[in-house]
């Protein structure tokens, strides 16, 4: 069993028309591109999703007759979906082992030169005529989607795909009678912390300071009591962690100056538990701007608003502690209120109008992206590739086909025009 994703990708497939040769990773958590996935519609002209890409490229090209809707494929927009996991672009550099490996099997069974090199997410694809890919990501004030956006070859399309994703994975939590709101707890803090790795390895300074400050004897860390946990645990929530916790303290993936907010922290919106945030500075802010309210000022939130990691993660070690140390009926208020919000915040998490923020955030991102691409085609790799293989004598001697011939016209068009 993989956790499902598929229905999501071809859910965005449709709710952008149906314009895009689409690529996402399967199976979920995966970066490796040899588990890239393509949905394509070769059937362009039929259906309520239909787009008018015969008549686009009947612009182009003068004579249409052996132009079919399933050789259009390699001319039509590519969004590659990159929403599950932060963006990372050195990953996907010639020189990393991975890559060196994929890199090489893909000129092998393409017969592509060895001089072909640094396309990075595109290697999925290398011999592509799009001039630039939408990458469709999940995260701001981001230093790695400036680098790909650098390249020329990506226009970024951001889009929180992990609430659309968490909407379905915990949909049965608007309604689960286990999911008890009483004020009654044994633990104060319920914190879910698998992974110290990558850029989860802030976590450990987290845990050694709660150690220090005493605070967790007051902490649940560990989750889901009757599983084991792997990467599958994502798409499930227990009742059991929340009804014996007050507050989750959610570590989220990312604790930069990024903002990428994942599962983690729509799983206690979902099932109506309060919490405070590790994540970048400015994501409850963002939070509230989707609709949801925060803890203020039953919880301290001044930590959202501090650029220094450091200084952010002390800021919420020293929250819980003060939390800690309140009166009992201090305490038991405090959680009373934030229960109310939390319940509030559920019933938002499950309404329509967050359902249509977050189709019409996809939407309008994708079409604004799409807009900047205007459909341009590049065909200078295409036609240096294309020399050198018919110069390879290992290559088999293929019939060209009429849309082939039509690439190299309208190429050959471009150069004269530039040239006068």
């Amino acid at each position: 069993m993989s956790v499902p994703t598929h229905n999501l990708y071809d859910f965005i497939h449709r709710a952008t028309k149906k314009q895009f040769l689409l690529r996402y990773f399967y199976p979920y958590g995966s970066r490796y591109l040899k588990d890239c996935i393509t949905i394509i519609c070769t059937n362009w002209t039929q259906g309520p999703n239909s787009i008018d890409i015969k008549n686009r490229f009947d612009r182009v090209f003068e004579d249409k007759s052996g132009i079919t809707d399933s050789s259009l494929v390699t001319l039509q927009p590519v969004l590659f979906c990159h929403d599950q996991e932060p963006l990372f672009f050195d990953y996907y550099t010639d020189d990393v082992p991975h890559m060196q490996e994929f890199c090489e099997y893909v000129r092998e069974n393409q017969f592509l030169s060895k001089e072909l090199k640094n396309l990075n997410l595109r290697w999925v694809h290398p011999i592509s005529v799009q001039k630039t890919w939408i990458l469709l990501h999940s995260e701001l004030n981001s230093h790695e989607l400036n680098k790909y956006e650098s390249t020329g070859s990506f226009i970024g399309a951001y889009w929180w795909s992990h609430a659309m994703l968490s909407l379905d994975w915990y949909r049965f939590a608007q309604h689960d009678p286990a999911l008890d709101t009483t004020d009654e707890y044994k633990k104060l803090f319920l914190i879910y912390c698998r992974d110290t790795t990558g850029s989860r390895t802030y976590r450990k300074t987290f845990i050694s300071s709660i150690e220090k400050n005493n605070v967790i004897n007051d902490c649940q860390i560990g989750s889901f009591l009757e599983y084991e946990i792997t990467s599958e645990s994502s798409a499930v929530y227990d009742a059991v962690d929340y009804n014996r916790t007050a507050i989750s303290v959610v570590l989220e993936t990312v604790f930069d100056a990024r903002i990428h907010l994942t599962e983690k922290t729509l799983r206690p919106l979902a099932c109506g538990h309060p919490f405070i945030l590790a994540a970048g500075p400015g994501s409850l802010a963002l939070l509230r701007k989707y609709g949801f309210q925060t803890f203020s000022p039953y919880i301290d939130e001044t930590y959202d608003t501090v650029q220094d990691n450091d200084l952010r993660l002390q800021l919420i070690v020293e929250e819980m502690q003060r939390i800690q140390l309140l009166s009992e009926s201090q305490r038991t208020e405090l959680v009373k209120q934030c229960n109310q919000i939390a319940e509030i915040n559920k019933a938002h998490f499950f309404s329509k109008d967050f359902f249509n923020q977050i189709v019409n955030e996809l939407q309008h991102n994708v079409t604004a992206a799409f807009d900047q691409h205007q459909g341009q085609l590049d065909l200078s790799l295409w036609w240096e590739e294309r020399k050198k293989r018919k110069k390879n004598p290992l290559i088999p001697n293929t019939k060209k086909t009429k849309l082939l011939s039509y690439l190299l016209t309208l190429f050959r068009n471009t150069r004269q025009a530039k040239s006068t």
